[in-house]
């Protein structure tokens, strides 16, 4: 009997024993599960914020190249807009320029014209008088032959009438 109750006691023992590991395993098993589904958790969170990170990072790059870019063609559009500014009063010096010299042109032109004008002028107006010169010279010349002619002929009458040539002679 007091064999059969230490057996007892042992198998009893041993049952409890063998029921305080298995509740140690469980719990270990339970503990080992829920730090394993800590540091899942951890590790998620932790890729969240660096995929988060990454995001962020990534958006500001595309921003930053975008004011970049943006910058960029601003420059140009400001340098194309200088550039063309700057043409166009080329152009406009030139073109005035041209003017000036055009103006210059027809102002030499008149003036070389005003001056050949005058010039033929001043030519037909000589050629004019030597021509009113000689027409004089040629009437004084005609009248004086007249007048020689009339003279001889009063000459010969005079002979008998030398009062009349006396008058004509002081004419002449």
């Amino acid at each position: 009997e007091a064999e059969e109750k230490a057996r007892l006691e042992a198998e009893e023992k041993a049952r409890l024993e063998a029921e305080e590991a298995e509740r140690l395993r469980l719990e270990e098993e339970e503990k080992a599960r829920l730090e394993a589904e800590e540091k899942a958790r951890l590790e998620a969170k932790e890729a969240e914020r660096l995929r988060l990170e990454e995001e962020e990072k990534a958006r500001l790059e595309a921003e930053e190249k975008a004011r970049l870019e943006a910058e960029e063609a601003e420059r140009l559009r400001l340098e194309e807009e200088e550039k063309a500014r700057l043409e166009a009063e080329e152009k406009a010096r030139l073109e005035a320029k041209e003017a000036e010299r055009l103006r210059l042109e027809e102002e030499e032109k008149a003036r070389l014209e005003a001056e050949e004008k005058a010039r033929l002028e001043a030519e037909e107006a000589e050629r004019l008088r030597l021509e009113e010169e000689e027409k004089a010279r040629l009437e004084a010349e005609e009248k004086a032959r007249l007048e020689a002619e009339e003279a001889r002929t009063f000459e010969v009458r005079g002979r008998r009438k030398s009062p009349v040539r006396s008058r004509r002679k002081s004419k002449t």
